[in-house]
């Protein structure tokens, strides 16, 4: 990508199907984008996505809108502003369905079984308290997949969602329904969900 195409032909050739075209524009604005979707989040969100996220969403509509024709682009500045508006609408719109009914970020606040577990790992128990605990991670983890007791030790450990994701080479989402299955499996007394 040495040579830097001019803009009609680039959404020309993106209207075409080419690779290469994308590739070129999500270069050019991917990263100004992804600050821009971040400033734009709520901070509460952060454990469930991220500019970067917000940007993928972005620029899916977008290709897939201009593979079909739908705009008329003739110059960066009308590119930019294009692709600016679909992100600010795109952050909006994660914003509200991360903060809608059950899947309200702020039911993620401290409360519940997990809350539990890490008050008891993070003072000296007493030795009820730790058989307890031991017992009740013991029954939490019964029959599952390694994964999840991977899992939990690293939340438990304070590593955020995403450093989570990251050391165990899955995605946030995951992470993220692993935890509630698990938040409900200890509501429900340790049973099958």
């Amino acid at each position: 990508m040495d040579t830097v195409s001019p803009i009609p032909e680039l959404v020309e050739r993106l209207r075409r199907g080419d690779p290469q075209a994308a590739e070129e524009v999500f270069a050019r604005y991917a990263q100004r984008l992804t600050s821009l979707a971040e400033q734009h989040l709520s901070r509460k969100l952060a454990g469930r996505l991220d500019g970067a996220d917000v940007v993928q969403s972005v620029f899916r509509t977008f290709f897939r809108r201009s593979a079909a024709g739908e705009f008329r682009i003739d110059s960066s500045d009308e590119l930019w502003r294009l692709l600016v508006r679909i992100t600010l609408q795109k952050a909006r719109a994660k914003g509200r369905h991360h903060t809608a009914g059950v899947r309200d970020v702020a039911a993620e606040e401290p409360g519940g079984g997990a809350a539990l577990l890490l008050h008891a790992v993070t003072h000296e128990p007493g030795p009820a308290e730790a058989a307890a605990l031991v017992d009740q991670i013991e029954t939490l983890l019964r029959g599952l997949p390694a994964l999840y007791c991977d899992l939990l030790r690293l939340r438990l450990e304070g590593y955020s969602v995403s450093d989570t994701a990251t050391q165990l080479g899955v995605s946030r989402r995951t992470v993220h329904r692993a935890l509630q299955f698990l938040q409900q499996r200890l509501a429900s007394g340790g049973s099958e969900s």
